[in-house]
């Protein structure tokens, strides 16, 4: 199998803010240059302290998930709590993830998106665990899940989605671009995230009805799971 997935010194951002906020604030990434954004729902539950804390409180909330360079994300970060207040509890929350591998030159590109400004580390950093995020169009994330479990993956979760910013992304590719996605999670050793990132672009990637496009984030710890990888 061809080496298709590389290091990219990018970011994964998550926004939640409230119900409404979403398509206002998916329209300033796009205006910013980010290309790839899906947005979906979520619902703050009172008894969870976690929950509060990260600013869902009680009511229904955007939760916007996003891709740019390292260095854009903390232009970004900083303007969204401007914007947005975040600093005040209970506005919401904005956080960066540091992106491990693309695969696929066009990946990398729709998840770089257009803004000028580069920046991020060229060494890839060492943590035991990562998870891979997997986003294809509806319906084929069966497809994706036997591709990683035919490269030893040994489950996943799969949440629904739908695009945002897609006139920006047409745009940017040329092409129609199908807003609702499948977006599968999987969590998994280093050791087995390449052969399990190669299966999926190989079988399911760009060139297939599933366009999926996947990438991996460093995972720092991890508890309930480490049997699972010593089998």
């Amino acid at each position: 199998m061809s080496k298709v997935c590389n290091y990219a010194p990018l970011a994964f951002m998550v926004t939640i803010i409230d119900r409404g906020e979403g398509e206002k604030i998916s329209q300033y990434l796009a205006d910013e240059g980010v290309t790839f954004i899906l947005l979906t729902h979520g619902l703050g539950t009172a008894d969870s302290k976690i929950l509060n804390y990260l600013g869902l409180g009680e009511t229904e909330k955007d939760i916007l998930f996003s891709t740019m360079t390292l260095n854009q994300s903390q232009h970004l970060l900083k303007e969204l709590n401007r914007k947005l207040s975040l600093d005040i509890p209970g506005r919401g929350i904005a956080f960066s993830i540091p992106m491990d591998s693309v695969c696929g030159f066009r990946a990398e590109k729709h998840l770089r998106g257009t803004a000028q400004r580069n920046g991020g580390s060229s060494v890839a950093p060492t943590y035991p665990h990562d998870l891979i995020i997997a986003i294809a169009n509806r319906g084929f994330s069966e497809e994706v899940m036997e591709a990683a479990k035919s490269a030893q993956a040994t489950g996943g979760t799969i949440i629904h989605a739908r695009g945002s910013g897609i006139k920006e992304a047409e745009k940017f590719f040329g092409v129609t671009i199908q807003p609702e996605k499948d977006i599968i999670l999987i969590l998994t050793s280093r050791e087995l995230r390449p052969q399990i990132m190669e299966a999926i672009a190989v079988e399911t990637g760009p060139k297939s009805d599933a366009n999926t496009i996947v990438f991996s984030l460093p995972v720092n710890d991890v508890v309930g799971i480490e049997n699972m990888f010593k089998k």
